[in-house]
Formats: structure tokens, C-alpha cells, sequence
């Protein structure tokens, strides 16, 4: 008598909410979205490098005694040689290239965003820190660690099939959580500085005010709106209380294309303020660059250029 066969089984497609976010994270994107970020990125970074290479490469000026190491820098306990400082600073635009055009991308890549690590490292260890250079920063290491990022338009790419895939999708899930992060972290910074008293207003009235009497006085470049505007209480607590929504609210952006794009569209409008009230850029930001993870990047390269800025938020985003 022989024993009966059980029928095969099956295994059953995972439940549940680790299942739930693996759809979430590995939400399919075409490459061409996560290229033209790779691009967009690389090339707002070059071209900051080469504005600010006597700041960034030219210490010839500076108190050696001013040098406190930070960062990548913190390995050093004096000054490099001037000549080794230039050196890498030109190693860094050059692979910055390779990192825009895709150029042997899985060496470019990496090491960009290691060089410009060290770059700016170096730069903030002369005295004051540099922080519009942060999510640059981020943004470059998690897109320098993606080798699919140079699956269309590089230098090195054999053709592209067009077809959305996980492995371009979750690079740019990648980019939008740093940058939820890095906007909550700094909204948590306000608090713990200065509690709720930050949406009532006075704190942000009596800063705009310093920071504008002390450019005066010291003739450097000053906000004449700044100047106009803390003559007035009322639109103080209104200001300080957006600028803690749109920062620690920042995690909505994650939940859907429009709210990203709603996000997006109040961060932005908050650098333009703090440009208007106290004349301080954080160029990455204010060129929407910083935002394009949260849009369908892409479609910038299928447009006359400039592409209306309409089309881009009115089309589906990569959180979707």
C-alpha cells in the first residue's frame, strides 16, 4: 500500500506591516528619475565648488592657530600643506565631473562624495561651520552609494529600457528621508533652545533684528525688509509658529505626492523668507534642487528649459 502524497505547498506571500513598508520603500521608479537627480545634484555641486574655490582651497590668509579640526579634518593636528590642500580640492572637481556625467560611476561616485566631505570639512575647521553645506553633503553620499543612478544618462550607459524598477526607487525614497530628517532635526533644535516660546515670536523678531544691526554695523550685505518688519509685533508668532510646521512637520511629505508637494512648496517659501528678512542663502534649497527627490526629476530633461515650475508639481512625484 503505498503512502499517499501530500500536495505541495506554497509559500504564502508575506503580510503585515514589514510587507506593507517593503512596498512602500521599493515603490518602482524609472532610472531616468534617479539619473536626472544624480545630475541635478552633481552639477549644483560643481558649480558651488568652483564659486567658492578661494574659500574653499585658499587658506593662505588664515591663522594657523585658528585651525580646529572637525569632521573629516578631525584625523589632522596641524594645517595641510597648501599645495596638498589645492591638490585635493581639484581631485574633488574632478570627480565631481565623472559624478554628474556618470562617468565610471561606481569609482566617481563614492569618491565625490567622500572628497567633498573632506572639502568642506577642512574649510569649516578655519572658525565658523558651514551648515547650508549639510544636505548637499547627505544627498551626495546616498546618490554616491546608488551605482543604479548612472543607469541612464552617463557617460558610461549602454542603453536603457526605460521600465521602473525598485533599485532606481528606493535611492530616491533614500533622498526624501534624509531630507525629512535633516528639516525635523532642525525644528527639534529650535525647541530645545527655546521651548514653545519660539511660535510666540519674539525670539525670531529679536534675532532678525541682531542679525540686521550687526550686518549694518559692520557694512556688511543687510535685509531692508528685516529692518521694516520687526517694527511690528504681529507677524512674528504667524512666522514662528509656519517655520515649526513646515520643519517638524516635514515627515508628511513621505505620505503621498501632493502632500510632498504641498511640503515642498513651504520649505521652500521659508528659505525664501529667511532670504527676504535677513539676507542669509542656503543656495541648495532656494534653487529647488534640494526638493527634486520629492518630484518627477526627470521630466526637466524632456522640456524646453526652464520647465514651468506648474508642470513639475502638478505631475506624479517619486512618493507616490
Amino acid at each position: 500500500m503505498t503512502k499517499p502524497v501530500s500536495p505541495p505547498t506554497t509559500a504564502a506571500t508575506p503580510a503585515g506591516p514589514l510587507s506593507a513598508f517593503d512596498r512602500y520603500w521599493m515603490a518602482p521608479a524609472p532610472a531616468a528619475r534617479l539619473a536626472a537627480l544624480r545630475v541635478l545634484v552633481g552639477a549644483f555641486s560643481v558649480v558651488y565648488l568652483v564659486a567658492r574655490g578661494n574659500v574653499l582651497a585658499n587658506f593662505s590668509r588664515m591663522d594657523p592657530q585658528r585651525f580646529e579640526p572637525v569632521g573629516l579634518a578631525a584625523v589632522l593636528s596641524a594645517p595641510l600643506p597648501a599645495a596638498l590642500v589645492w591638490a585635493l580640492y581639484a581631485l574633488c572637481l574632478v570627480a565631481g565631473l565623472g559624478f554628474t556625467l556618470g562617468y565610471r560611476y561606481r569609482i566617481s561616485g563614492p569618491l565625490f562624495a567622500l572628497l567633498f566631505a573632506w572639502v568642506t570639512s577642512y574649510r569649516n575647521s578655519w572658525g565658523m561651520i558651514f551648515h547650508t553645506d549639510n544636505l548637499t553633503l547627505v544627498h551626495l553620499v546616498c546618490l554616491g552609494l546608488a551605482p543604479t543612478a548612472a543607469d541612464a544618462y552617463a557617460r558610461d550607459h549602454r542603453g536603457d529600457d526605460g521600465r521602473a524598477e525598485a533599485r532606481h526607487g528606493w535611492p530616491i525614497r533614500l533622498l526624501c528621508a534624509v531630507t525629512v530628517v535633516v528639516y525635523v532635526l532642525a525644528g527639534i533644535a529650535k525647541l530645545r533652545n527655546s521651548g514653545m516660546d519660539w511660535a510666540e515670536g519674539e525670539i525670531l523678531r529679536n534675532y532678525i533684528a541682531y542679525d540686521g544691526m550687526r550686518k549694518a554695523a559692520l557694512g556688511s550685505l543687510h535685509s531692508p525688509l528685516g529692518a521694516w518688519l520687526v517694527q511690528y509685533a504681529w507677524p512674528f508668532p504667524i512666522i514662528g509658529a509656519l517655520t515649526l510646521v513646515v520643519e517638524l512637520g516635514a515627515p508628511v511629505a513621505m505620505f503621498g505626492p501632493r502632500l510632498g508637494r504641498f511640503w515642498v512648496l513651504g520649505i521652500w517659501g521659508f528659505h525664501l523668507g529667511v532670504l527676504l528678512t535677513m539676507a542669509i542663502a542656503f543656495p541648495y534649497p532656494l534653487c529647488g534642487i534640494a526638493f527634486a527627490p520629492f518630484l518627477p526629476a526627470e521630466r526637466i530633461f524632456g522640456w524646453r528649459w526652464p520647465a514651468p515650475l506648474w508642470r513639475l508639481l502638478a505631475t506624479e512625484s517619486p512618493s507616490s
